[in-house]
């Protein structure tokens, strides 16, 4: 072992060769260009990448003199006279030069030249390595331009000394001219509004301290005109001494004069409903806040909200388009507003006033503010349904669409605006449930029914898994013979604990959270299935149908004509024997869902129109629509006895269908007296409790050999 202190013994000849090798071999695989000269300046070796670089060959440049070399590759002279002195000198210098190529090429390269001594200290040599700088220089450009052309200005920062540098582009954003400004930190903080600096001045030390914290802030600078500007700096800290301290910082700047007057704007917008002009959502419940915090302030202050959805105003989107949609809500808004206004009968009291907002959809909120009591509540929302059904004119269209109010008062207000909003909106929809067209009063108790409407849902999702649900099947008669023509399928549910939950219940449930498709589907494949199996299908003749209903989610499905033809392959049924029923808002809804029809049509199934008359189609859309059935509504076979109207609407109906060769269904005939004015009227099927009520696939099967017999 050597002691530390002893002289370790020289290198052996083999072993300096060794090194020298390998170093000859580094540098000959050197990306940088390399050459070395002996104390004479003639070059003794070049590597690959020196020749790759100036196009001079060894054999062109050993021996040569390295600095009439370079001199002949120089494109810089300014440059070269630089290292001219510096090698009469003995010493080094590195810095960056453009070289041109034996080729012409002009380059640029970060040239270091540096001189070699021997152990007595005697100049032995000189080494030079160019590192080739052309890309690194085009990519600075393209940045410089890529800044330039986003008119973004750019600033360093000098953090030791704290001088500042900017471009043209940021110093006229600021108005100044060049030495008009104070370029230290100490000045350009003075431009700083005052709000800002701090601000400013904590977002760059914690830049400093960590650079996981992002430096991007829009601050108000003092403009040369005297004003105040906005400008966004982005930066980072660039360059950190050995011991972590900040040398540079620098980034770039880009003007948001613009972009601040816009936010403006857009939290003024932000205030009001762009349709009706009519305050929003934020505003409503920040005016409900206020009467909540009154109302604990105040003993005896009251206050009233009532909650307005618009009956059947998806119809309207879907079968008159949404511009008409639009407009109505627009009128609605108008309404509102002139039923409101300081002084209407309706206003009994100086002190009465309101807010009118909507929040969303054909969803209106109007707040009462400082009522007497749930009287003039109840006064004012009669009014508002009064008022708001009477027909609306939209260009050739008569629309109808009443509201149904939920109103919550003081006695029942929850602690904060969205709970108040959102039992409004739980008496509404107690409203629409119970008939439309009338307001509720919210009491707690309605939470509870809210609570078993999601378990509903949940008991329904479980049902689709245990086998819950089943199909039940209507018998059809042809109504001049009396004969069985056919079935339409309908959905039940057998709740383990329940026990029969009626589609009224359920199918609501189904549309709000997204379940109707699978249920459609479900009734579909079991339909098929069963009514296949019936031992009277194959033999009747003329066939008998099965008639399936679609469901809004299935028509927007895109694999809905595959799931049909599949469900009649797999059970052997043949495109005649199968109807699917839409209704009629469904059917002339848009262009995706005809295309959609028109393809189920082109399988040979045939289409039923359902519930025609309840919608806003008239009769002249008729021929539009790829249907080959048209069902009336029970809700006008009920009244055709009664009211000439309803009869004269049906007859239309009938007559209009036969002029397009359709076939005509009258749906929830009970009496005789209502098939027998059906058959009159001309119409060919129908189906209700007289024949027969919806029946298992068993039941039917013996009820349809009973009639045969």
């Amino acid at each position: 072992m050597f002691d530390r202190n002893s002289t370790p013994p020289p290198e052996s000849e083999a072993s300096l060769a060794l090194r020298l090798q390998r170093l000859a071999m580094v540098a000959e695989r050197s990306s940088n260009a390399v050459l070395l000269a002996d104390a004479d300046r003639k070059v003794v070796w070049v590597n690959q990448a020196f020749v790759a670089s100036t196009g001079f060959t060894p054999q062109e440049s050993v021996g040569q003199i390295f600095g009439v070399l370079l001199a002949r590759g120089s494109a810089d002279s300014a440059a070269f006279s630089q290292f001219q002195e510096a090698v009469l000198q003995g010493r080094g210098l590195k810095r960056e030069i453009t070289i041109r190529t034996t080729t012409g090429e002009a380059r640029w390269a970060l040239v270091d030249l540096q001189p070699l001594h021997d152990d007595a200290g005697v100049l032995s040599g000189w080494v030079l390595v160019a590192t080739d700088l052309t890309d690194v220089r085009a990519q600075q450009q393209l940045l410089t331009l890529a800044v330039d052309g986003a008119g973004l200005g750019t600033w360093h920062w000098d953090v030791s000394s704290g001088a500042m540098q900017c471009n043209d582009r940021l110093r006229q954003t600021m108005g100044y001219a060049k030495g008009q400004m104070d370029m230290t930190a100490r000045g350009w903080n003075a431009l700083v509004h005052p709000d800002d600096l701090q601000p400013w001045l904590a977002a760059v030390m914690a830049q400093m301290r960590s650079s996981e914290v992002a430096l991007r802030m829009s601050i108000r600078i003092h403009h040369a005109a005297g004003r105040w500007v906005w400008i966004m700096f982005v930066g980072a800290v660039v360059d950190r001494s050995a011991n972590g301290h900040v040398l540079r910082m620098a980034g770039v700047a880009l003007d948001v004069q613009a972009q601040k007057a816009m936010e403006h704007e857009l939290r003024v917008a932000a205030r009001t409903d762009g349709l009706t002009q009519l305050p929003n959502r934020s505003v409503l419940l920040h005016a409900i806040e206020q009467a909540i915090a009154r109302g604990r302030a105040q003993p005896g202050y009251q206050f009233a909200v009532l909650f307005m959805d618009f009956d059947r105003f998806k119809q309207v989107n879907d079968t008159l388009g949404h511009a008409v949609g639009d407009a109505l809500l627009r009128q609605i808004a108008d309404r509102l507003q002139e039923s409101l206004r300081p002084g209407d009968s309706l206003i009994q009291s100086s002190d009465f006033a309101h807010v009118a907002a909507r929040i969303g959809g054909d969803e209106f909120v109007v707040l009462l503010d400082n009522i007497r009591g749930d009287l003039d509540a109840e006064i004012v929302a009669g009014r508002l349904i009064d008022v708001l059904s009477l027909p609306y004119t939209i260009g050739a269209h008569k629309v109808v669409s009443s509201a149904s109010i939920g109103i919550v008062t003081s006695s029942h207000a929850a602690d904060d605006a969205d709970s108040v909003l959102r039992d409004a909106d739980i008496a509404m929809y107690e409203a629409k449930r119970t008939g439309r067209a009338r307001y509720v009063m919210f009491e707690p108790s309605m939470r509870q029914q809210v609570r078993a409407s999601v378990a509903l849902e949940n008991d329904l999702r479980l049902a689709l898994e245990q086998h819950e649900l089943f199909v039940v099947y209507q018998p059809l008669v042809n109504l001049a013979s009396g004969a069985f023509t056919g079935v339409e399928a309908l959905l039940r549910w057998r709740h383990p604990v329940r026990g029969m939950v009626s589609p009224v219940e359920f199918i609501p449930v189904a549309e709000a959270c997204g379940l109707i498709g699978a249920l459609g589907q479900f009734v579909l494949q079991s339909a098929c299935h069963a009514f296949a199996a019936m031992p009277f299908v194959p033999v009747m003749d003329p066939p008998v149908t099965l008639a399936v209903n679609l469901s809004r989610a299935q028509l927007r499905q895109p694999g809905l004509v595959d799931d049909v033809r599949d469900a009649m392959r797999a059970n052997g049924l043949a495109p005649q024997q199968l109807v699917l029923e839409v209704t009629e808002s469904l059917a002339a809804q848009d262009a995706v869902v005809l295309s959609t029809l028109h393809a189920i049509r082109a399988l040979g199934v045939a289409l039923s129109l359902d519930d025609f008359g309840t919608g806003y189609s008239s009769l002249s859309c008729l021929h539009e629509l790829p249907v080959n059935f048209v069902k009336v509504d029970r809700s006008f076979v009920s009244q055709a006895q009664t009211s000439a109207y309803h009869r004269v609407l049906i007859e239309a109906t009938i007559r209009m269908a036969q002029t397009l060769g359709l076939g005509t269904v009258a749906e929830g005939i009970e009496t005789e007296g209502q098939a027998h004015l059906m058959a009159e009227l001309g119409c060919d099927k129908g189906q209700g409790y007289l024949y027969s009520k919806p029946l298992e696939a068993p039941a039917l099967v013996d009820w349809v050999q009973a009639r045969q017999r």
